[in-house]
Parts: C-alpha cells; structure tokens; sequence
C-alpha cells in the first residue's frame, strides 16, 4: 500500500527535475554501547568516518528551470501544507477532503500569500498538478456546492466500505501479471482514479447520492487535466464493469484460504477478513500504528523521530545522550544509558526514594521523606529549593506536569497537586487510594497514572484537573510497585513486585499483555521508565539498574549494580517531555491551572483558598486550625506547623512571638514545652505529648499513621515490611 500511494503522489507532486546523489555506503551511525561485565547469573548480559569529499561528484544545474535558486527554494517551502492531505495513509490521498472546503481554500490563499515573490512560471513549473487542483476546488461555483453538500462529503469520506473497496482494488492492482498492466492509453493513475470511482459507484448507502457525484465529478475533471494522459472515465453505473476478483480462493473439497497476504478466512462466514495487525501486536511498531486492509503502516512523531529503514522502528533525530537519574536512600545518581558513566546529584539526603525531573527548567524533584521536604535542584548543580517543608511524611510517587507546570504526589488516601515552586497545593482527589505507590502522567492528554498495592490493588486513569478517576486494571495484580507512560505510543507500562512481571497496556486498560515474567529476571522491581524501545527499572533483588526491549522483553541487560537498595527511576532528553500549546498559558489562573482532558483547563485555588466567581481569582478562607501567610506568598498552612523552627511562610508569620525552641528545626514541639517528637507522629490518635497538643488542629482523624511502607526484597513468602527504616537506608 505505501509503495502503491508513492507511485499516485510522485506525478501529482511534482513536476521538476530532481538530481540526486549517488550512495557511497549510506549514513553512519553509532554502533550499539559496549554492555558492563557483571557478576550476576549467565542468563543475564551485562553491558565511530565520512566518505572522501572526492568521491561526490559535482553535479551541473538545470538551466532550463524557469526558477533561479531563491525562487525555487521558496516555492518547494510554501507548497509543503497544500499536500498535508497525502501524509495520513489512513484515508483516501487521491485529493484533499472536499468536505473541508473552507480550510482547503484558505490554504491554498496562504500559499499565493507565501510566493508572492516568486514569478508566475517558476511557481507553476514546480507543482502544477497540485494548483489545478485546488484552482478547480476554490472555484467560486463549484466551492459553493460543496459547501452545501458539506455533511454529505464527509460521511462519503469516512464510508469504511469505500475505503475497504479502494485498497482492496488498488492491492489487485500491485498483484496483477504483466499481461494485465495498463496500456500506454491507460496510465497507472487513471486506473487508480477509475479503481476509486468503481468504489464511489458500488457504495451501497442510499444516502448522499449528490455528494457522490461531486466527488465523481471532480476526480473526473482531475483525469482530463491533461490530454495527453487520455485519461476517460467510466462513471456510468449501467454499463457492464468487471467485477473485482474476489479475496477467497477455494479448492474442489471445499478448502478456502485467501489469495492476498494480510487477510484470514473465516469459515462461519465464508469470507476473508482483514488482519488488524495493530490489534495482535504482530506490526512491531515503535510507536503508533495505523491499521488498513491487508496490511498496515507504522508511523512515528514527525518533530523527534523518523521512520527507519525497517518501516516499523522510530529512529531518534536528536541523538543527543540519554541519562538515567534514580533515587539512591542518601542520594540520588544519574549514569549514561550504556552504564558506563556514573555521577553523583545529590548527597546527604536522609531517606529519598521517589524523584522526578523537568526537562524544560533542567530540574531535578525528589522528596526527603526524612527530613519532611520536597526540593529541586538545577541538574547542574546549583543549591536546592524547598518546594514544601512539611506534610512529606506517606508521600509516595511524584511526577512533573511539564505542559501545566505543576506537581503532583500520592500521599496516604489523597492525590496532591501544587505549583512547582510548592506556593499553592491542594487534593484534587481524596479518599481514592489506600496504600499508594507510583504515579505517571501523560499532559498532552491531561491524564494521570497511579497504583495502589493494597489488598484490592488497581491502577487507575484520572483526568489531572479532578474531574474523573476510574481503575483500569484490577485483576491479576497484587504489588504494582511502579507505573510509566509511553508518551509517544499512549500505552502504560507497570511492574508486579510480587508476580515478577513487567505489563503493557492501552490507556484505557484494553490490550493488556505480558513483556517479562520470569522471577529471575524481574524479581523485584520498584521503579520503571521508558525511553525510545527501551524499558529501564531498577530491581531490589539484583541492586541494579535494568533494561529491556519494550514490545517482547527480549535482551535484558544489567547496566549498573548499586551498594543500597534502587528506587524510583527517570531519564531525562527533551525528546521524552515534549513541548506542547498550553490552555493554561491564556486561562489567567491566579494561583493553579489544571490539564483536563481534551484540551480542557480549570484554575484551582490552594487550600485556604476559594475560587471566585470569574473562575481565575482566589480569596482566602483559612480556617481556624490554619494560619495565613500574608506578603507577597499568601497561603493557609496547618497550625500544626506554627513555631517549629521552620518558616513555612515567606514572611515568616508562622515563627513569630514564638516561645524558646528546645527541639530541633522540624520538630514538633509539644506546646507544655516538654516533649519533642518527629512530623510522622502527628495526627495519628495517639496522644504523644502531655498536652495532647499534637492531636490538636488536625485535619482529619481517619487516616492510619503515615509510616513509608516499602515491599520487602527479602522475604521468600513476599510479605510487607512495617517500616521505611527496616530497608537499610
């Protein structure tokens, strides 16, 4: 099929003249990295120069060309969007769509705007088949009638039979013998137009005659552009056409099978139907792939990748280095994608599992669940920021909003979101989870990932503005230690800490299948990421870093091995976090913006705060058991949190007229001043101090204590541990 719509499209195109160079060995890449030795088991493995200028001939212009060398390179630029149409090999490319006549129009206007520069003759010599076809689209009459027959056009468009009858016609076509090749009176693309409106004629619907006609019409008019072709059309539906031959080929017993590749024969129906290859992942596409009749096409995101030689693999254009940045107890490390290079990001940290990164501010997130803080840092090096300095306690997963701007973390039953630099934060789901672990998200859909490894464990889509949280998984799952986004191929990957699996599925749960399973090579799991056709994790059992090929789980080599126990996993490239047209950058929100999906955007308020009425603007309602910040950082924060030894607010109302401190900095200090205790004993309906002082203001008396717990790597029985502190940090 693709070869068929290259040879349609080459003579519509284009008109020139086209000198190319000849190959001397083709283009140069680097070879796969040299994988480390390791000490694991065997069934593991462990982890360059251009032509002669001489050997390029020196090619002479075409002087013929009524073009100079400016006025070409404009007109080839400006003609770009009037052939848009042929890119998506999903629908018919013969011509644009006539149902979108008034885009089609105001395109080709844009076009004549862009040469405008450029002479007449150059312009036409360069594309004249796609100007006499949108010359004969805009025509005012004739642009008038479709606009009447708009609805009409587009159902005729999207018919599946027709579709299905076109390629079908057009695969006939490529199989055919010689002896049944066009003649020279018939041109290849006159047969291909004669193919679609034998389609057009044996459309069954009874409705939208006129719409067919129009179309009729104008491929018609498109045959006889130039006479030379001797292009004639039988349009006429009463005249006797030969029948297309049929897919099934059946022998004298009763044996059918069918006679193109790409179908299957059913016997109930006594008809060969399509393959849908994208379905039964037998396409092997890296990212997305679009499924026609008898065959199929793998297409890749045109702004960071190509399609490669193998027409199924998406080849990176930026082929700058990926790093790999995880979370280490006391520090967090990034190493190259080869395990080759190790560097140290951070030290000195008391107990850091979960990280995050932002391409765009060149930032690393990461959250102290020992020192009760979330900070980020520039990867360069710089000095950490605190994002929040209290309620880290029970945080689990955090990921980075790169289109919103936002945070967002899982902690105890809630789902958090706050700004990134920590001013404003509120629940934008409560109560939806029990014992939370890992969280993902996909901003361009304005959907969110996230796991629970409870005794009813799930993995759930959530629309990031709070609107809709539904569970997508929640059989055949038991620790799902760690979830990822395929950001280009929309699927979710997740790792089963106790089943020792790594799955895939679609967005919505469908299509679920198995990458690994096998207890010697995922054994325990905790953090996971995806990164071209490469799944990274870190295992506990093996104290190292893993990667895998994505679609089969084959070729899984141990990068690195660690002195503690891995945790959360991330790689940074700008090609994983793509820029994308933000709602939020016009909504005007005065504190948060929040992606819903398609394309929505909600402003939020942090908590304290009321949205008012115009739906941007926030005002303060801090309740009684809070305190406001006031200055150029207002917000409400826990009484809970006043004179600990830590300014919460920017102007440091939450330390003022404070008694003397005999704790530590972030400590609560019981308010009869003879007890200290540290940010995981608060609020937990035990009364720790005399007082009872670190019951009171409390925002709710259900939730258990908010211990970190982590699966045990060592138990054979794979039971959970208790205890953040019982996993060697």
């Amino acid at each position: 099929m693709k070869l068929l719509l290259k040879l349609l499209l080459v003579p519509m195109l284009l008109d020139i003249k086209i000198h190319a160079l000849p190959s001397s060995g083709g283009y140069f890449r680097n070879e796969d990295p040299h994988l480390v030795n390791s000490t694991l088991p065997s069934h593991l493995p462990t982890t360059s120069a251009p032509p002669p200028t001489s050997s390029i001939p020196i090619l002479k212009p075409d002087t013929s060309s009524p073009c100079d060398l400016i006025e070409e390179a404009a007109a080839l630029h400006c003609i770009g969007p009037l052939v848009d149409y042929a890119a998506d090999l999903s629908n018919n490319v013969l011509h644009p769509p006539l149902s979108a006549v008034e885009m089609t129009c105001d395109k080709y206007n844009q076009y004549m705007m862009c040469t405008q520069g450029v002479r007449p003759d150059c312009r036409q010599s360069r594309a004249p088949n796609i100007e006499f076809m949108y010359e004969t689209i805009c025509e005012e009459k004739f642009a008038a009638i479709m606009k009447e027959e708009k609805a009409c056009l587009l159902e005729v468009e999207n018919d599946k039979n027709v579709k299905e009858c076109f390629v079908n016609k057009t695969n006939t076509l490529r199989d055919e013998t010689p002896d049944t090749v066009p003649t020279p009176t018939q041109n290849y693309e006159c047969t291909v137009i004669q193919a679609y409106v034998d389609c057009l004629i044996e459309r069954e619907e009874a409705t939208c005659r006129d719409a067919v006609k129009i179309e009729i019409s104008f491929l018609s008019m498109l045959a006889k552009r130039n006479s030379e072709a001797r292009c004639e059309l039988n349009t006429d539906a009463t005249k006797a056409r030969p029948k297309a031959q049929p897919l099934e080929e059946c022998d004298t017993q009763g044996n059918c099978k069918c006679r193109l590749p790409g179908y299957y024969y059913e016997a109930a129906r006594k008809k060969c139907l399509d393959v849908d290859e994208c379905e039964s992942l037998s396409s092997g596409c890296s990212q997305k792939c679009v499924n026609l009749p008898g065959t199929f096409e793998c297409t890749c995101d045109q702004r960071f990748y190509k399609l490669a030689a193998d027409n199924r693999s998406c080849e990176r254009i930026d082929q700058s280095p990926m790093w790999l940045f995880f979370a280490h107890g006391q520090s967090v490390w990034n190493i190259s994608t080869d395990g080759k290079s190790f560097q140290l990001q951070r030290a000195g940290l008391q107990k850091t599992a979960m990280i995050d990164i932002d391409v765009k501010e060149n930032r690393l997130y990461y959250a102290d669940i020992g020192a009760n803080v979330i900070e980020r840092m520039n990867i360069e090096g710089t000095f950490p920021q605190a994002v929040q300095r209290f309620d880290v306690d029970g945080l689990e997963g955090i990921a980075v909003d790169w289109i919103g701007r936002n945070l967002y973390s899982l902690r105890r039953e809630d789902v958090l979101v706050q700004s990134l630099d920590g001013r404003f934060r509120q629940s934008v789901y409560k109560n939806v989870m029990k014992l939370p672990r890992s969280i993902a998200l996909l901003p361009a859909k304005g959907i969110m990932f996230v796991t629970d490894w409870s005794a009813n464990a799930f993995i759930a889509a959530a629309s990031m503005d709070g609107s809709h949280f539904r569970k997508i998984v929640t059989e055949r799952i038991t620790w799902p230690n760690a979830v990822a986004v395929d950001v280009f191929a929309e699927k979710i990957y997740w790792a089963d800490a106790f089943l020792d699996t790594i799955e895939s599925a679609n967005m919505d749960g469908t299509g679920r299948r198995i990458i690994i399973a096998d207890a010697g090579s995922v054994p325990h799991v905790f953090g996971l990421a995806i990164a071209d056709d490469f799944l990274y994790w870190t295992d506990w059992t093996y104290r190292g870093i893993l990667r895998a090929n994505k679609h089969n789980g084959e070729n899984i080599t141990v990068l690195a091995q660690t002195a503690l126990l891995p945790y959360s996993l991330k790689v940074f490239h700008k090609t994983l976090q793509p820029e994308e047209t933000s709602t939020c950058a016009t909504r005007g929100c005065d504190q948060l913006c929040l992606l819903g999906e398609n394309g929505a955007a909600t402003c939020a308020c942090g908590e304290g705060f009321d949205l008012q009425t115009d739906g941007k603007k926030c005002r303060s309602n801090c309740t009684e058991s809070q305190i406001e910040c006031g200055g150029a950082d207002p917000k409400c924060i826990s009484k809970i949190y006043l004179c600990d030894g830590l300014a919460q607010c920017s102007n440091q109302a939450d330390e003022l007229k404070c008694p003397p401190r005999i704790c530590l900095p972030g400590q609560f200090q019981c308010h009869d001043n003879r007890k200290c205790l540290p940010p995981g004993g608060l609020c937990d309906d035990v009364a720790d101090c005399a007082d009872s002082s670190d019951e009171l203001y409390c925002p709710h008396k259900t939730t258990p204590r908010g211990e970190f717990v982590l699966n045990s790597p060592t138990s054979s029985r794979k039971e959970r541990s208790a205890d953040y502190q019982d996993n060697h940090l």
